[in-house]
Formats: structure tokens, C-alpha cells, sequence
């Protein structure tokens, strides 16, 4: 069984859904800590040809010492923020009006839980692009480990034999140590797709949301050039 794993995020890249869709198992990893500056709790989107940052504020007084499950929002100001963003950069695309009113309601809910709206968007994104793979959460699963053997242990826990790592995978995947404890370590190799989008200039890496409001089917989109295979379409060590 191929299992994943990846931080929660909020409207994560293309990048993320295709390793929930290339895997037999993905697991939310709810209880390692936050990172400043990295795309958990932020994306952009395409405004009027310019990419713009949507960032979710955090409480982050003591953040090095919580988990993501436990991590606050400062305040509940930036919803109407974002959601006016969003409108702004997407009333004119393909898809606005069928898109719109599905994502309202993720910024419409009252939490100060930053996990409550990157689940509510984790959510949306599974019934949306029909995605099949279960959805598990690593805070469930009592993880004692850290670094590789937190994978190793995560792999253990619900039995998978193989472990789909992003590309950075590779800095600190000892294959040796991996294959030792029965589990075959596989590197997402992620070829961004180009789609249609509503600046003449075509921006990757944005927030899924930027796909959606574009492409009738984002499904084939996600996988274009990253077909799923016996390899996954992702590139095993030699």
C-alpha cells in the first residue's frame, strides 16, 4: 500500500492534490509543528495579471511549541478579505459562478483554529475533484517518532509498504534505512501542467482555486504528464 503524508494546507498547488491522488492512503500530519513563511497557512492567487499572497494570520506567540492542530488564527478579519480577493480575481473566469458559492462557506465559518479551515478546504477539495483516497490524520494515529522515523512509524501504523516523499524527500530519505524497515521510499517528481487562466501570462504554482475557477476538468489537469503508473509517474532511486 502507497502511502502519503504532507502538513495541511490552505488552497494548497497542484503538487498536493496529485500526491493525494497518486496514493492509496494520505495522512495530514495535524501534529508536527508550524513553519513560518512556508505554505501551510498561505497561497496566491492570479489578480488582475499580478500573483497576490493569501495569507490566513496566525497567533504566533509560543507557534515553536504547537502543533498544527492546536495553532490559533489572530483574528477573524481576513475572510471577507480573502473572499473579496477572490471574487475580484475570478468574477470573469470560466467557472466563477459554479465555484463561488463552494467556497463561501469555508470562509463564512467562525473558528479560531487554523485547522478548521484548511480541513474545511481539504474537505471541499475531495468532493469536488472526486478524489477517492481515505483521508487520515496523523494526530489519531499517536506517532512517537521524529524525522524519518516518523514516516517509518507512520508506515508501520497503517500498514503501508511504500512512501511517497515530495521532491525534497531526497535531502533526508536514507533509502537503506527505509528499505531495512520494509518500506519502499518513491519521490514525487511533479511536472507543472499549463492551463487556462485569466492573465494573458501564465503564472504556476498558484493555490488550486486558481485551477478551478479556470478548467472544466482539473482532475486531468492535475495528472497531465503525471499519468498514474506502477511508478506513480514519480521518480523511484535507481
Amino acid at each position: 500500500m502507497l502511502l502519503s503524508a504532507h502538513q495541511c494546507a490552505y488552497n494548497p498547488w497542484l503538487g498536493y492534490l496529485h500526491k493525494i491522488i497518486s496514493s492509496e492512503r494520505f495522512v495530514v500530519m495535524d501534529d508536527v509543528q508550524f513553519e513560518k513563511n512556508s505554505f501551510i497557512n498561505r497561497n496566491k492567487i492570479v489578480l488582475n495579471g499580478t500573483e497576490v499572497m493569501l495569507t490566513i494570520p496566525v497567533a504566533t506567540k509560543d507557534y515553536t511549541q504547537k502543533s498544527l492542530r492546536e495553532m490559533r488564527t489572530a483574528d477573524n478579519f481576513w475572510q471577507k478579505k480573502h473572499l473579496r480577493s477572490i471574487e475580484q480575481a475570478y468574477k470573469k473566469a470560466p467557472l466563477f459562478e459554479r465555484l463561488f458559492t463552494h467556497l463561501m462557506p469555508i470562509y463564512e465559518q467562525k473558528s479560531d483554529f487554523l485547522i478548521d479551515y484548511t480541513d474545511a478546504y481539504l474537505r471541499f477539495l475531495v468532493s469536488y475533484l472526486e478524489i477517492r483516497t481515505p483521508i487520515l490524520y496523523a494526530s489519531s494515529l499517536d506517532i512517537k517518532a521524529k524525522k524519518l522515523d516518523y514516516v517509518i512509524e507512520m508506515c508501520q501504523k497503517t500498514g503501508a509498504s511504500s512512501f511517497l516523499f515530495g521532491a525534497l524527500g531526497r535531502e533526508y530519505a536514507d533509502e537503506k534505512v527505509l528499505k531495512d524497515a520494509g518500506i519502499t521510499p518513491i519521490f514525487q517528481n511533479y511536472n507543472h501542467p499549463l492551463y487556462s487562466q485569466t492573465s494573458a501570462e501564465f503564472h504556476p504554482y498558484m493555490g488550486i482555486i486558481d485551477l478551478l475557477f479556470n478548467e472544466h476538468d482539473p482532475q486531468e489537469v492535475i495528472m497531465r504528464g503525471n499519468t498514474i503508473t506502477k511508478e506513480f509517474t514519480c521518480q523511484k532511486e535507481s
